[in-house]
């Protein structure tokens, strides 16, 4: 009868492990920690995650723009079908507004497993984040306003001179030669999800 419990309590302690590593571990210690964290949460398809990378209180309900951005982002990470988001490169591209909000900026690539191969799908994407009581939070579409448009066009034509987007567009227009059929069929299937 011991030896039953103990069996018992020793799996319940494996799936307990193996099923808390499944989470997205949300960081705030800095704009870019912050980033990287809301597109593991894409990745993981982890809603709460992403409300806390946004300041939002995970178990309650969010405004319809934050919940459309949010199901637009997950439908686009799943139509990728990749088993993992690897990080290549994350800054700030500065502050701005008195110091209020960072640009920031996430280059990672897609791991999408192909039959024999595993493809690295680059992608950059571009994040306002705030600061609060000493953490940092992604700032929602919906309260980018025109001056900070204004200023991430900026900033974006700025970067785009530097070598680091210099390296990510060679890496896409690389990735796009070897499987041209790429773009077209993740249109389809986002197309196909979003139904």
């Amino acid at each position: 009868m011991k030896n039953k419990k103990g069996i018992i309590i020793c799996m319940i302690m494996i799936s307990v492990l193996l099923l808390g590593g499944c989470g997205t571990k949300v960081s705030h210690k800095s704009p870019e920690a912050v980033v990287k964290s809301l597109i593991s949460a894409y990745q993981n398809k982890n809603q709460k995650a992403v409300k806390k990378c946004f300041g939002l209180n995970p178990d309650k309900k969010c405004a319809k723009e934050i919940k459309k951005e949010i199901d637009y982002n997950m439908n686009y990470f799943k139509a990728h079908e990749a088993e993992k988001v690897e990080f290549k490169k994350a800054k700030s591209l500065g502050k701005f507004d008195k110091d209020k909000y960072e640009l920031v900026y996430v280059w990672y690539n897609y791991k999408v497993k192909k039959q024999k191969e595993t493809l690295e799908v680059p992608a950059m994407s571009f994040y306002y984040v705030k600061q609060k009581d000493r953490k940092y939070y992604v700032v929602p579409a919906k309260d980018v306003n025109e001056e900070m448009s204004e200023n991430s066009r900026k900033q974006y034509s700025e970067f785009m001179k530097g070598g680091i987007y210099q390296d990510y567009d060679k890496a896409y227009q690389t990735f796009i030669r070897k499987n041209p059929k790429y773009e077209n069929s993740l249109q389809n299937k986002f197309q196909e999800i979003t139904k």
